[in-house]
């Protein structure tokens, strides 16, 4: 599908998500990168936007437990992997009735390797949700880069169209990280 339509791949196949918890794609996309991006102000609320299995939730809170984390995953598999972790209720899980609860007190959102997945629809949604003090970070896999994992490269997103595609539903991009195989893209809802 063309950017302006929707997601460029498929939706994550649950039977699959061992690999989420695979300890090597930490070694790609560190958390320690992640949070630094973020820069969550001290008791902050974190939205995990697909979350997955929850590897980066969990992660962040360890790091800044003085954060609240919200992990939102669309699919009920993938929420009833968090909460099989040990470190679980830490957290906060759920699908998208998160967006309504949280809407407009959202003081980030980290949003990995899911923008490829993502249609216009989740996207609007969850900048209707954000305030107008949330940051948002789109981290994906990096399309212009050789990488040992991840999809394939026409599955996902150089920087350029990325930031192209989130601008025209109404993202300011205020800032371009490049890292090993991901890109990092960080801004705000447009006013």
């Amino acid at each position: 599908m063309s950017p302006e339509h929707g997601a460029r791949g498929h939706r994550f196949d649950h039977a699959r998500a061992a690999r989420l918890d695979d300890p090597e794609r930490l070694t790609y996309l560190p958390p320690e990168r992640v949070a630094a991006l973020l820069d969550v102000p001290p008791g902050g609320i974190v939205l995990d936007f697909g979350a997955g299995t929850g590897t980066y939730a969990l992660a962040l809170h360890a790091l800044r437990p003085d954060v609240r984390v919200l992990a939102l995953d669309i699919q009920p598999e993938m929420l009833a992997m968090i909460r099989q972790k040990e470190r679980a209720s830490a957290i906060e899980c759920g699908g998208p009735e998160l967006l309504d609860a949280y809407a407009g007190r959202i003081d980030r959102v980290m949003a990995i390797n899911v923008l490829h997945e993502l249609d216009d629809a989740a996207l609007r949604s969850l900048l209707d949700a954000a305030g107008p003090q949330t940051r948002l970070a789109f981290i994906d896999w990096n399309a212009d880069v050789e990488r040992p994992a991840g999809p394939a490269s026409a599955h996902v997103y150089n920087p350029r169209e990325a930031a192209d595609r989130l601008t025209a539903l109404g993202f300011l991009v205020e800032r371009v990280e490049l890292l090993p195989y991901h890109y990092g893209l960080l801004g705000r809802r447009a006013t």
